[in-house]
């Protein structure tokens, strides 16, 4: 099931009891506030968790030869990304000497590097995130391709029969909806009902994320002070007394 904008809207207004049409003391209606209420849930949900779906990856960025900062979307040397919540990883591509791009806290950056320019340029190995930009180091001396991996925010949704970028969520739309409209009439035992169901729902949604499917995680061996489990652990299960009564009443 994938319910378009304008579905999710009316079942909303169904939700709460009112029409459509009924109209604000500004005379606007409600199916237009509605939408904004909708698109505070996207970003409601979007600040919980970045799901598989508002991950993408750009592959045509490029660095240009002396240049140290670039903008993340808009302006000059920008590296065209839309609607980033948050960076996931950098690769630089580059025939001779690819690499993964190491993220440092710009603290750290500014303590070791307060003039970057100071040092000659080359390939950079790291880069730093601040506001909405970007700075790499060393400043490439080249034009390099960057892979970006990177979380957006939900496509804001109209009126009209779009669908949302969240995949079979509908059930957690409408409930993060309606949880925004009753926050915004102020009606807040309506309003804790469904915030628990959101958060239900959020739950759900997030067990159910694929991300970590193909993960391979490695085994660690036990310990042998406090806190391993012994060979007997209904009997020991801390592991530190060869009383097999220990720690029990």
């Amino acid at each position: 099931m994938a319910m378009t904008s304008a579905q999710i809207i009316t079942e909303i207004c169904d939700v709460v009891g009112k029409s459509t049409t009924a109209s604000a003391v500004s005379a606007t209606e409600l199916q237009v506030r509605v939408l904004n209420y909708l698109n505070m849930a996207q970003q409601r949900i979007a600040r919980a968790y970045s799901f598989n779906e508002l991950k993408t990856i750009k592959t045509d960025s490029v660095t240009v030869d002396t240049v140290k900062t670039y903008p993340l979307e808009t302006g000059t040397n920008n590296l065209g990304l839309t609607g980033i919540k948050d960076i996931e990883s950098i690769r630089l591509i580059d025939s001779e000497n690819s690499r993964k791009l190491k993220r440092w806290s710009y603290r750290k950056y500014d303590k070791k590097f307060p003039y970057p320019e100071n040092y000659s340029t080359d390939r950079p190995h790291m880069y730093v995130r601040y506001g909405d930009n970007i700075e790499l180091f060393k400043i490439p001396n080249d034009a390099y391709t960057l892979y970006i991996r990177y979380s957006k925010w939900a496509t804001a949704l109209t009126n009209t029969a779009t669908s949302p970028d969240f995949l079979e969520k509908d059930q957690l739309l409408i409930a993060a909806g309606v949880l925004e409209t009753y926050l915004a009439f102020e009606e807040y035992v309506d309003a804790k009902i469904w915030y628990e169901r959101y958060s239900g729902l959020l739950y759900d949604a997030i067990s159910g994320d694929s991300t970590m499917t193909d993960w391979d995680p490695l085994p660690e061996g036990f310990g042998e002070g406090s806190g391993a489990v012994s060979g007997a652990p209904w009997l020991d299960p801390y592991g530190e007394s060869g009383d097999p009564l220990a720690g029990y009443p």
